[in-house]
C-alpha cells in the first residue's frame, strides 16, 4: 500500500485504454495503463471502499 498525494487520468489511445498517473507522497510517479472497464470498476471500488481485515 502506498500513500497517494494526487492522481490524474486521461484517455490514452485508439484502443480506449486509460492512462492513470499516480503521485505517491514519496517516490516517483507511477503510470498505469488499463482498459476503460478496469478504470470504471476501480472508480466504483474507490467510491464504496470495503474494509479489509
Amino acid at each position: 500500500m502506498i500513500a497517494i498525494k494526487d492522481w490524474n487520468c486521461a484517455m490514452s489511445d485508439e484502443l480506449g485504454r486509460v492512462a492513470l498517473m499516480i503521485n505517491p507522497t514519496d517516490g516517483e510517479p507511477v503510470l498505469v495503463l488499463m482498459t476503460i472497464f478496469q478504470a470504471a470498476r476501480m472508480g466504483r471500488e474507490l467510491q464504496s471502499p470495503k474494509r479489509v481485515s
